[in-house]
């Protein structure tokens, strides 16, 4: 076999650069956004659809993360006991990447 060598050429090669990369990344951007816009959460349609179990659960939620903003050293979580019948949202002293618990 004959050991010879094809120099190659860019010709078939396409005209790929920074710039027009950079300007096809732009152009895909706002369009792959733009769905996401129309997919807004319907608040109404949850608290219409929601249980009671699932209200109590959104609040204590909603009262925890209130209580961190107005404490941010202590981790927050809440307890929702069903069978004594009562809510207990507590900060503790411990770091905040513990989870919060719920019964």
């Amino acid at each position: 076999m004959p050991n010879t060598s094809i120099p190659a050429t860019a010709e078939a090669l396409p005209k790929i650069s920074r710039r027009t990369l950079l300007g096809a990344m732009t152009a895909a951007i706002p369009a792959a956004a733009v769905p996401a816009v129309l997919n807004t959460f319907d608040w109404n349609a949850f608290f219409a659809e929601a249980t009671p179990a699932e209200l109590a659960r959104f609040h204590a939620n909603a009262l925890a993360e209130a209580m961190a903003k107005i404490h941010p050293e202590l981790s927050w979580r809440h307890a929702i006991d069903h069978k004594n019948e009562f809510a207990l949202i507590v900060g503790d002293k411990r770091p905040a990447f513990v989870g919060r618990q719920e019964v």
